[in-house]
């Protein structure tokens, strides 16, 4: 699905720009194998980790590099991709304190599954099993609830293929069900900065999740939706004596506390919950969106209405594009994200959104985020203007984050952290086809006041992130 359209399962290929030659048919075409592009990412920070929605890469220091290819297969009913990918990293020290990161350990390799997956495709619907990257809401640079900033994870899903037609509009759906994994040797970011290292553990969790995205009949450029997403430590999730209802598909129950298996003491997990918009407005070459979330069950619906910002994050944003002629164009898109407590966490402490509640780790996968990749309680600011010519463009991005300017692990009054840390990111990016190669380069250069949270300690940092794709 093109972006816009609020579920999205990522794949890396590009399959509008995939040559023919590429596609093989037997069994008179009922039947077709595709080659995958081979791609090739490699990312470098100079002091500090920066950069995220780039899946098994760690938050880490120094140069990573990635390779993937792979094959499609489908034939009847049967979908098949099987595409691995090969990660590898020097993960080298970097500056931190004790608000902030942690020794790191040695260089890594691995080699992942990816984006693979194999689906039973019945009517508007499809069932199977998957390890690809999953994007929930409109969000064009993060999502709360959902995104490809970690590293993927097996999961059973149940989604639509194509809109599906009602009298009222149209629907589409993804309701997924996997397990996700915690390395408590990874080190790096995430074990001193808001939790003890005591409390980490390495029992995986089971994970629920789903999106529901309505399109009106009546008003064909608006789509109104909801994802909800739950986790629980695996060692509870097998004590959970409930219903198949109650217990595998969690997300499909209220979402309150009050007369919810989620509430009793026998399922002793966290959720979020975000509905959203997106307006599109064909004439004028613009769309605008917005998504609010929830990091907490509610008692019931009255604590709902009278405490709406109490765990609460959201995300806006837009796009406005200027045409030329033909394929050019001028773009200009940008994106406000607010992940940060409001000022009543004096009164109700719901945690950071990502980080609540009985799971230590919140919800990640491998130690990174699964929503937006930012940092844990970040608010973000993000401006992009670019110049498109058809597959090639190039352009600058002007970012703005405040790391968790709240701060409850801080030392400051009521845990309010006594220094701010800010980051200003200029950058610029580009993307160029060739033949049946395509190039793109993020280049941004950052500046920290008060890095890691430490008083007049300022810090600059070079990133850049390469992506390299051949088409067989």
């Amino acid at each position: 699905m093109k972006r816009g359209t609020p579920i999205t399962e990522l794949w890396t290929g590009i399959d509008t720009m995939m040559p023919k030659s590429t596609r093989f048919y037997f069994d008179k075409g009922d039947g077709v194998v595709m080659l995958l592009p081979a791609m090739m990412k490699a990312k470098f920070n100079s002091h500090h980790p920066f950069g995220w929605n780039d899946e098994a890469m760690k938050a880490a220091k120094g140069l990573q590099t990635y390779f993937s290819t792979g094959v499609y297969a489908q034939y009847g009913p049967i979908s098949i991709q099987l595409q691995p990918e090969w990660y590898q990293g020097g993960n080298p020290s970097f500056e931190h304190f004790s608000q902030y990161g942690a020794a790191t350990e040695e260089s890594y390799s691995k080699v992942l599954l990816g984006n693979s997956s194999a689906f039973l495709n019945i009517g508007a619907t499809a069932i199977g099993v998957s390890t690809s990257a999953v994007w929930f809401g409109p969000g064009q640079f993060s999502s709360l609830v959902l995104s490809n900033n970690a590293t993927n994870f097996p999961h059973i899903s149940f989604q639509s293929t194509r809109p599906a037609l009602t009298f009222l509009g149209s629907f589409e759906w993804k309701l997924i069900a996997g397990k996700l994994n915690e390395d408590s040797a990874a080190g790096g970011l995430y074990e001193n900065r808001h939790l003890k290292p005591a409390v980490l553990t390495d029992d995986t969790r089971y994970y629920n999740a789903v999106m529901v995205s309505f399109q009106p009949k009546f008003f064909k450029n608006l789509f109104i939706g909801a994802s909800r997403a739950y986790q629980i430590y695996t060692r509870d999730f097998k004590n959970d004596q409930s219903g198949f209802i109650e217990k595998y598909l969690i997300v499909l129950n209220p979402g309150i506390k009050n007369g919810s298996i989620a509430g009793s003491n026998s399922n002793k997990g966290d959720q979020q919950l975000s509905v959203f918009t997106r307006w599109v407005f064909p004439k004028s070459h613009a769309e605008f969106y917005f998504e609010y979330g929830q990091n907490d069950h509610k008692a019931n619906a009255r604590d709902y209405a009278l405490n709406v910002q109490a765990g609460a994050a959201y995300l806006a944003g837009f796009k406005k594009v200027f045409p030329i002629k033909q394929e050019r164009f001028i773009e200009l898109s940008g994106e406000m994200l607010q992940m940060s407590q409001s000022v009543d966490y004096l009164l109700r402490n719901t945690g950071n959104w990502y980080v609540h509640g009985q799971m230590a780790q919140g919800m990640t996968n491998d130690r990174q985020i699964m929503g937006a990749g930012s940092g844990f309680g970040n608010n973000v600011q993000t401006l992009r203007g670019s110049w498109v010519n058809g597959i090639q463009r190039m352009g600058v991005t002007l970012q703005r984050i405040q790391h968790d300017p709240v701060g409850l692990a801080g030392p400051g009054f009521f845990g309010h952290r006594l220094h701010n840390w800010n980051e200003m990111s200029y950058g610029v990016f580009g993307r160029y086809a060739y033949k049946r190669w395509i190039a793109s380069l993020d280049m941004q250069l950052s500046f920290s006041k008060n890095y890691a949270w430490e008083g007049n300690v300022n810090r600059t940092n070079f990133y850049s992130m390469l992506n390299l794709a051949y088409i067989w």
